[in-house]
């Protein structure tokens, strides 16, 4: 049994002690394997290098350069580009009340420099000014165009959306949308996003009774909307939500002029917010959801916000939003009738919600349905500390008047 055991330090070899036959016949092998590579090599491709090689293809960013992150609580993660005066102001709106991945751009420093906003959300761009000259504003975009990507990379970093706001009236809002438009969707195609052409939204502002006035700023006007219009129409953008500053004006009869902007565009800011703030919110009635208000924000076309104070002492629901639906921030230019979507979200304290059955709020609805052409309504009922009741709007969807 002991002669069967094999000895395996018998087996360990070290090139000393190997015998130089088989060391000559190990060279020869080798050689020969060398000769069969190096003819093989000599058949193949010379594929040239190339410097493209050296670069790592980059991730897209899910934070920004500047680690900023919004601080309000909704459905949707937004940026927020605003260009020109009126835009400007947007994006103050927009970043008091939470929206700190907000950009605002602009060729008048005059405009920029006092806009509450921390520097760096400031972009300044071509020459002073534009002096309501939309070709001006147009140039000064386009030659800035990578400015304002880079901007947007910086300060955004990953988002579901990005708003541009401008006014209708003026020259670097109205002359550089289209192509601040464009970057937004080149900066959400850079980001992943299988539709960035309509995650874009775009506020625009419509110049008030007093502005219009002017044969330039009536002109700038025109000529925006009829691109913007044509824009939507077909489905090359996202919502295009009107504010209209004339039917405004007269819902906010007697307000000092220090006040009027500011009263204005947080009553938008604050609309907008309160839909998205709304879209997460758990309800024991009628749920108004993410996916409802996504839907919402992918259909192309104009759009609408509103907001209506109801009596139920007074009225039934069906009839207060019949009677005060036009009571609110939308604008004459859009065709109801056309309306593809709209969400209606009714909010309501305790004793007046206990106090109205089912059916009349179903039928208050229906009847914002009928007003709207029929288009499919997504519903919210949400009990609320504050007292009162309160209906909600945002209708998209619809085509020039």
């Amino acid at each position: 049994m002991s002669e069967e055991i094999i000895n395996t330090e018998n087996l360990i070899f070290s090139s000393e002690n190997k015998p130089t036959e088989d060391v000559e016949q190990t060279e020869t092998v080798t050689e020969e394997i060398v000769e069969v590579v190096e003819e093989k090599k000599s058949s193949l491709i010379d594929l040239p290098s190339l410097p493209l090689e050296d670069f790592e293809v980059p991730e897209a960013t899910s934070k920004s350069e500047l680690n900023i992150e919004n601080e309000y609580t909704g459905a949707m993660d937004y940026g927020v580009i605003g260009s020109g005066q009126c835009g400007g102001r947007l994006v103050k709106s927009f970043y008091d009340i939470g929206y700190k991945k907000a950009i605002a751009v602009n060729t008048a420093a005059t405009d920029l420099n006092p806009l509450g906003i921390p520097e760096k959300h400031k972009l300044k761009i071509g020459e002073e000014g534009s002096g309501k000259n939309m070709e001006r504003g147009e140039k000064a975009t386009k030659e800035s165009y990578q400015l304002i990507f880079d901007k947007m990379k910086s300060i955004f970093g990953n988002v579901d959306k990005i708003i541009v706001s401008v006014g209708f009236g003026g020259g670097t809002g109205s002359g550089g949308l289209s192509t601040i438009i464009k970057i937004a969707q080149k900066y959400l195609e850079f980001l992943g996003h299988k539709e960035p052409n309509t995650d874009v939204i775009v506020i625009a502002a419509l110049p008030t009774t007093g502005e219009l006035n002017s044969t330039l700023i009536e002109n700038n006007n025109n000529k925006i909307k009829k691109t913007m219009f044509e824009t939507a129409k077909n489905s090359e953008v996202g919502p295009l939500l009107l504010i209209d500053n004339s039917r405004i004006e007269k819902l906010y009869k007697g307000i000092p002029v220090s006040k009027f902007w500011t009263t204005i565009n947080d009553t938008i800011t604050g609309l907008f917010q309160l839909i998205n703030y709304m879209a997460i919110q758990e309800t024991e009635y009628t749920t108004f959801d993410r996916e409802d208000y996504n839907v919402l924000l992918k259909t192309p076309g104009l759009a609408v916000m509103g907001v209506t104070k109801i009596d139920l002492s007074k009225l039934k629901l069906s009839q207060a939003l019949q009677e005060n639906f036009k009571k609110t921030l939308l604008s004459g230019d859009a065709d109801y009738k056309t309306a593809k979507n709209a969400g209606c979200i009714v909010v309501s304290d305790t004793k007046s919600i206990e106090n109205t059955s089912m059916d009349d709020i179903n039928y208050g609805f229906d009847t914002i349905a009928n007003l709207i052409g029929n288009a499919t309504v997504y519903r919210g009922v949400y009990e609320a500390n504050a007292e009162g009741v309160r209906a909600y709007t945002f209708i998209t969807g619809m085509l020039p008047a």
